[in-house]
């Protein structure tokens, strides 16, 4: 990889984890829950989907995806126990 292609790279990964208005901090490794879904998880463990901000998108890996960029959406990557991995705006 060029050294242009790195700080791109790098650039892109900063940018994708800024903090998302805070939102990284208060979802990555929280568990994402239905608004009435019962579950024995701490009440630190998990967020309903109530309380994600609109616009939203939950991506379960492989998901498929628009490719419409909306800068006001939060993009929330999960893994396939619906566990926040990441977020970045789009």
């Amino acid at each position: 990889m060029s050294a242009f292609a790195d700080l791109l790279a790098s650039s892109k990964k900063a940018q994708e984890n800024a903090g998302c208005d805070g939102w990284h901090d208060k979802l990555v490794g929280k568990v994402i829950l239905g608004d009435d879904e019962e579950t024995a998880l701490s009440a630190n463990e998990f967020v309903r989907k109530k309380d994600l901000p609109n616009p939203n998108r939950v991506l379960a890996p492989n998901s498929m995806a628009s490719m419409d960029y909306r800068p006001d959406r939060l993009n929330i990557k999960v893994d396939g126990n619906m566990k926040v991995t990441g977020v970045n705006y789009g």
